[in-house]
């Protein structure tokens, strides 16, 4: 009761000499009780660079050739206060893993009253074929990262997104492009404290944006091979897919099967090609039925939904073309469902039906994303 009693005096004395606000006479007195006051979160005010205008006025072009590989030489715009920082070395950008990213270039900005805007760019070797938007995809939910807003999709090779990280006990709003050049994909990486979101808006797209391979290339990341069903159609297939039970024994209906295996010989992805001669025997809706028996006799699947059907983005040699989309289960019980992407063609000679089967997103987002990817860089390259 006696300290109360001081500590009241006391404030009412520097009130009286108007040496303290309310406000403060109150902190005076959580002081003397021990109390803690509260930090004040950091005031954001506008950055400097907060437009197209005042971003040329200071941009700068940083190019760089990691280890000498024309694949990865690029040109990135930033701040020319920004400092470029040096990386852990490798021999060459065969070392790059496929697995673990690797530094290839790193900047920094000024500081920005107690903080600091990083640009990292990392480097990855790809195992298969895959688009960016699939890969970023992956990518978040491995990490666990929040995000914000949806994927941005500009090529099947190009893919932006921002996203909350947590870092031990600090978070950062960061804005990341991934870019697939050949085998390799490259991340460009804008983090910045939590706080400073707002403030850097325009920088971190504006630099990250501009991130560009000098020698862009449209090459597969898998190397291909080819398999011809005689003079009726040429497959051309991802290395990483195996060719098996090629039958083509009667010219008039003939077909083929490619796999994806994992370790242990266990098919995580079925790609089906048959080919029917056209004649008086044969129809579209016959074919069809008998495709459908060996969906149900022989996979032990059945179509529980249709999600999509478009036509096919294949040789324009083609007379007509389906791409249809299906959620389908098998016929056992607690299975989980797959997904079933069927294309119908036709020309004046043959009908053509080729289908993928495999993991849906849901059970599995990797396998499904390289699996859909390999099957509709079969059906553009039909021949």
């Amino acid at each position: 009761m006696k300290l109360l009693k001081i500590s009241l005096f006391i404030c009412t004395m520097a009130l009286t000499a108007n040496l303290c606000a309310p406000g403060t006479a109150w902190a005076l007195l959580d002081n003397l009780l021990g109390k803690k006051p509260q930090q004040a979160a950091p005031q954001a005010q506008q950055y400097s660079i907060h437009d197209e205008e005042t971003f040329k006025a200071v941009a700068k072009s940083f190019h760089r050739i990691p280890f000498n590989d024309p694949k990865l030489e690029f040109d990135i715009l930033l701040p020319k206060d920004w400092t470029s920082e040096q990386t852990a070395q490798i021999e060459s950008s065969q070392d790059l893993g496929q697995k673990i990213l690797r530094d290839i270039a790193r900047f920094k900005s000024p500081m920005i009253g107690t903080a600091q805007a990083i640009v990292s760019i990392q480097s990855v070797h790809l195992e298969r074929e895959i688009s960016a938007e699939n890969w970023l995809k992956n990518y978040i939910l491995a990490n666990g990262y929040t995000l914000q807003g949806e994927i941005s999709t500009l090529s099947d090779k190009r893919a932006s997104v921002s996203f909350v990280a947590a870092i031990e006990d600090k978070s950062t709003y960061d804005y990341m492009t991934v870019q697939i050049n050949g085998n390799i994909a490259v991340l460009v990486r804008f983090e910045s404290p939590l706080w400073l979101k707002d403030p850097l808006e325009f920088l971190r797209k504006a630099t990250i944006d501009s991130f560009r391979f000098i020698l862009a290339t449209d090459d597969p990341v898998e190397s291909l091979k080819t398999f011809s069903f005689m003079d009726a159609l040429k497959v051309i297939y991802p290395e990483s897919w195996s060719l098996n039970y090629p039958d083509v024994r009667n010219p008039r209906n003939m077909s083929m099967q490619l796999h994806s295996e994992t370790k242990g010989s266990r098919i995580d992805g079925l790609i089906r090609f048959v080919v029917v001669k056209r004649d008086r025997q044969t129809s579209l809706k016959k074919e069809t039925e008998k495709l459908k028996k060996y969906f149900n006799d022989f996979l032990k699947i059945e179509v529980k939904k249709l999600v999509s059907s478009n036509s096919a983005p294949a040789y324009n040699r083609f007379l007509f073309s389906r791409y249809e989309i299906y959620q389908v289960s098998p016929l056992k019980e607690d299975a989980s469902d797959q997904e079933l992407r069927l294309v119908v063609l036709g020309d004046k000679n043959w009908y053509i039906f080729m289908f993928l089967l495999s993991p849906s997103e849901k059970e599995n987002l990797y396998t499904w994303a390289c699996n859909t990817r390999a099957f509709d860089v079969i059906v553009k390259k039909l021949k």
